[in-house]
């Protein structure tokens, strides 16, 4: 399975102005993130500020982790890439740069 980094972002125009309102919807957020952490839809789910943060999925395709964040928009903008492991990425690097060194 890949494994996908999501960056993602509060979208203000989506949110409302009542403080009663933000709440509730932080409210639903939480609970759906924390579903999503127990039922393993998400590896991981970090904040970086009180708006803003990022998740990992690991699916076997991008779409996979499309649908998983899906339910939060237009809540919250995201950013979806894949990350390659450090032992399949660093043998890309060195064949790359061995390749410009006419190695």
């Amino acid at each position: 399975m890949a494994k996908y980094i999501i960056r993602y972002q509060a979208n203000p125009a989506a949110w409302p102005i009542d403080p009663a309102a933000v709440l509730a919807l932080w409210e639903g957020v939480i609970e759906a993130g924390t579903a999503g952490i127990a039922d393993g839809t998400f590896s991981e789910i970090s904040f970086t500020s009180g708006i803003s943060g990022y998740a990992i999925v690991e699916a076997a395709s991008k779409e996979g982790a499309i649908a998983a964040t899906t339910p939060f928009f237009p809540l919250f903008t995201q950013d979806i890439e894949e990350a390659t492991p450090w032992t399949e990425a660093t043998v890309a690097i060195l064949s790359g740069a061995r390749a410009a060194a006419g190695q």
